[in-house]
């Protein structure tokens, strides 16, 4: 695993802890409430309880791609993420989760499906 990203594995395994201790807190408020009865809070926990497992999710996943060494390689395009944008967002898969004008960008770097209505106007 390359040094830079140390400190990036560090806040990642922090993460993780916060968020499994976070899911054992809701489980168990989650199973208390399955004996009394159910209601809109019960609810609300379990899409809760959800959140946390995709967080969850993502950070094992960042963990597991530096162990093999695939952390910060843009899973769409296969280049380097740039390292300011990981340590924004760790978790990121591709270079393009950051923020607006990056999905502008991707826009321009794939093939056009059809026209909008900008282009339309500007026609006429």
């Amino acid at each position: 695993m390359n040094d830079q990203y140390a400190e990036i594995k560090a806040e990642l395994q922090l993460t993780k802890k916060e968020l499994l201790s976070r899911l054992m807190q809701s489980t168990h408020y989650e199973a208390s409430q399955e004996f009394l009865f159910q209601n809109q809070q019960s609810e609300k926990e379990k899409i809760v309880i959800k959140h946390i497992k995709e967080d969850l999710n993502d950070v094992e996943r960042a963990l597991n791609k530096m162990n093999s060494g695939l952390f910060g390689i843009c899973e769409e395009t296969g280049s380097e993420i740039p390292m300011e944008k990981l340590r924004i967002l760790p978790t990121a898969r591709t270079m393009f989760e950051f923020t607006f004008t990056d999905l502008y960008d991707r826009s321009n770097c794939l093939p056009l499906q059809h026209k909008n209505h900008l282009y339309l106007v500007g026609q006429e």
